[in-house]
């Protein structure tokens, strides 16, 4: 086997003949490195004892074996003696006459930004400023990135286990790429050859600051590291004051940097910014023609957006754009198409026009937009048509240009005006000192005017009420005065007859004047037809009793509105939903808006939800009935409940008055036992399962009413036979635990393992200061 397994001796000489040029060449360009600083210690010596070049060196040699120290360091001692050991000596404002002789022209300008030590005039020990002096000598001697980089690591962080060094270019989307690098594996190379602008890297934050960054890795931070090392320094390359790049110096294991590290740091990278300044324009490292800042300014404003660079003909003529940087919503549909031709990518954009106005934008200056344009594009892979504003900018020879999508919006209009209509209910508000009001779609339907007559004053929106209960909307708004809202139940007159609605009515005051006013109307008809099948007898009593009750308190009142009951049970086979509504006991406290309820749609599945509206008195009254029938609406028509968040949402931020709240929306379907559900801004629920309650970690979405745009995601849980699935509100905890959450949890599996899900309704206190509510969805045996 060791016959089998030894080289043929020609085989066996050609090794041997690599391995010997290999050794050679490494010589040779150690040679290389340290040949400058020779030549400038003889020339030195010569100009001093008025000898030729040739005995100069003699005496240098002499001169080394007399102190013990090689030749190279002897040079590097002898030329720091002459040059002033700062980092401005080491990159002075024209390149060494060395540097002529090597390929390439140097960028004008380019330099590193130091500023680690905060004593430029520091003086390094010997050691350090003679490494210092053959580290320069080398990277003068440097022909390309990497052995720039394989310089920085071998001479001037001594070789050190784990030491790397690399540089990169700042492209003008905010990214950065790696040009070169040495001490990191091949496959680290390559997974970061670009680095995206979102991902907080130490050589994009030095690139957006132009201030160097040290790590000692030794302190928690937040940033990515590219490649392996904890510690490192990096600088900012600069060409006036555009930042075009980075340079980094990593160490492989933490290490504390002195104030002479520091020091030696910042004369290193100066030294190196001047090789990288005759280096820079050999590779496809060109400082980027237009700021970092212009494309880093899309992912700011968000939305979607790109900057446009002409691309130009023999004749001068714009041919088509390069994408320099998209907006973060492009990059997420449209996914990486930075660097691609813009009718590649877009062709549609030239037979819309849309190409030709960017052309003429860029000659004429002239801000270009276009609002509620029908335009064919593709959507998810499909041809739709789609209805958008665009708009343009010029910026240079550059273009910014952003566009909206409206289609969907304006299908929310539409989709909100008919849950309005479905639900019987509408809204007006009144401005007094500026005499104008808006009303919602659902208001023009209740009182049977057309939208195309706009709003009436307030004065005469009485006229839309029975005559008899004129006088009653009178002393409403009288009431309003003292900054009290109320309601009333009255009467419309409309096409269709007398229809019966409650009132909500809420003012503005600006000192003792009345600034604006509001009113919520909602057509109880339905609900009075259904009372006076079974009561007839009782009507006139009945109009009277609600009458007083409109003098009451507004919390009372509110409370009897919107929580007719409050326990909720609802059962198909496989499953039941059990709830209830805690008012709160304490006096004079206000409605909160805590809401729940449930549907058993036609398929035998369950609906509920549970919710919370920020606010109180009328504010919380109007975002229950804006959330409650809405939602339960969506979700019989089979609307899935991540998708009901994101219609409410549209809403709630659409309206001129929207109101935060929090919700959780569940569809259980006992066919497979699966329960879907979403959450925005609500508190997580527990799931009970062998008697133990755990909290159900998914992440919610934000609140209902925060954001614009906003969608939600929906989560989805395989129950079982036992177990049960508890949503509530925060006034069923103990807020004055340490962790209200889990020990809620823990009451609500002591409960379960001694009387099931009955045991849950004495977790809540009779004497309450908060409402409450307390939703349980329990599988049984089909």
């Amino acid at each position: 086997m060791a016959r089998q397994a030894a080289p043929p001796p020609a085989e066996a000489d050609w090794v041997a003949r690599v391995q010997r040029l290999e050794a050679e060449l490494a010589g040779l360009r150690k040679a290389m490195r340290t040949r400058g600083l020779i030549e400038q210690a003889k020339g030195l010596l010569a100009e001093r004892f008025g000898c030729d070049p040739e005995s100069a060196f003699e005496r240098l040699s002499a001169m080394s074996q007399q102190r013990n120290i090689s030749v190279v360091d002897l040079a590097a001692d002898l030329v720091g003696a002459t040059v002033p050991d700062t980092a401005e000596a080491q990159d002075p404002p024209t390149a060494p006459a060395a540097a002529l002789d090597l390929p390439g022209q140097a960028t004008p300008g380019l330099r590193t930004i130091v500023g680690l030590d905060d004593d430029p005039a520091r003086a390094l020990p010997q050691a350090r400023a003679r490494v210092l002096r053959k580290c320069l000598a080398a990277l003068d001697a440097a022909a390309d990135f990497p052995t720039l980089a394989d310089i920085l690591v071998t001479v001037g962080l001594g070789d050190a286990p784990g030491a790397a060094a690399a540089v990169f270019t700042a492209e003008v989307d905010g990214a950065v790429r790696l040009v070169a690098s040495h001490g990191w594996p091949a496959q680290v190379a390559s997974e970061w050859q670009r680095s995206p602008s979102s991902l907080p890297t130490t050589v994009g934050a030095v690139v957006r600051t132009g201030r160097p960054l040290l790590l000692d890795g030794l302190q928690p931070h937040d940033f990515v590291l590219i490649g392996p090392g904890p510690a490192r320094a990096v600088y900012p390359l600069a060409v006036d004051d555009h930042m075009v790049g980075a340079l980094s110096l990593v160490w492989g294991e933490p290490r504390e940097f002195t104030a002479t590290d520091r020091a030696f740091l910042d004369r290193l990278a100066a030294g190196a910014g001047r090789a990288l300044r005759r280096l820079w324009s050999t590779a496809d490292t060109a400082p980027a023609s237009l700021p970092v800042w212009l494309a880093t300014a899309l992912d700011v404003l968000g939305g979607r957006g790109h900057l446009l660079t002409p691309v130009r003909g023999d004749d001068g003529a714009v041919e088509d754009f390069v994408i320099a940087a998209a907006g973060p919503a492009v990059r997420a549909s449209d996914g990486d198409t930075v660097g691609r031709l813009l009718l590649d990518v877009y062709p549609r954009l030239r037979v819309n026009g849309v190409f030709d106005a960017y052309v003429e934008l860029l000659a004429d200056d002239v801000p270009f937009a276009r609002e509620g344009v029908v335009e064919d594009a593709v959507v998810d892979g499909r041809p739709r048509r789609v209805i958008l504003n665009r708009r343009a900018a010029r910026v240079g020879d550059a273009l910014l240009a952003s566009w909206e999508r409206i289609d969907a919006r304006v299908s929310n209009d539409a989709r909100m005006a008919r849950l309005e209509t479905l639900s019987r209910s509408g809204w007006a508000e009144w401005d007094l000192q500026a005499g104008d009001a808006v009303w919602s779609p659902g208001l023009y339907g209740l009182v049977g005017r057309d939208e195309a007559h706009g709003p009436t004053t307030l004065d005469k929106f009485g006229s839309f009420f029975a005559a008899a209960d004129r006088g009653l909307l009178r002393e409403l708004l009288a009431g309003l005065a003292q900054g009290r809202p109320d309601l009333a139940l009255l009467r419309l007159n409309t096409a269709r007859g007398v229809v019966p609605v409650r009132v909500f009515a809420e003012a503005d005051l600006a000192g003792d004047d009345i600034r604006l006013i509001r009113l919520v109307l909602h057509d109880v008809s339905e609900q009075h037809a259904a009372e006076d099948r079974w009561t007839r007898s009782e009507t006139i009593a009945a109009a009277r009793q609600i009458q007083l009750a409109a003098e009451q308190s507004l919390t009372a009142n509110l409370t009897r509105l919107l929580y007719p009951g409050r326990d909720l049970v609802l059962q198909t086979p496989g499953a039941a939903v059990t709830g209830r509504h805690y008012a709160a006991t304490a006096p004079r406290t206000q409605l909160r808006g805590d809401f729940c309820d449930a549907e058993r749609l036609d398929d035998g599945s369950l609906l509920f939800v549970i919710g919370d509206a920020f606010g109180t008195g009328l504010v919380a009254a109007a975002a229950v009935v804006r959330l409650r029938f809405p939602v339960v609406t969506l979700g019989s028509a089979g609307t899935a409940p991540a998708e009901i968040l994101r219609i409410v949402n549209g809403m709630l931020m659409g309206a001129p008055d929207g109101p935060l709240a929090s919700l959780l929306i569940g569809h259980y379907q006992p066919a497979d036992q699966t329960l879907r559900w979403a959450s925005a801004g609500h508190l997580q629920p527990l799931l009970v399962r062998d008697g133990v309650a755990a909290v159900v970690d998914d992440p919610a979405g934000p609140l209902l009413g925060l954001l614009d745009g906003q969608r939600f995601d929906t989560h989805t849980l395989r129950l079982q036979p036992g177990d049960g699935f508890v949503s509530f509100t925060d006034g069923v905890l103990h807020k004055r635990k340490r962790d209200p959450l889990a020990e809620f949890a823990t009451r609500v599996g002591a409960a379960y393992r001694k009387d099931g899900t009955e045991g849950l309704w004495q977790l809540t206190p009779p004497e309450r200061d908060d409402e409450a509510c307390l939703l349980a969805l329990e599988i049984t045996e089909r």
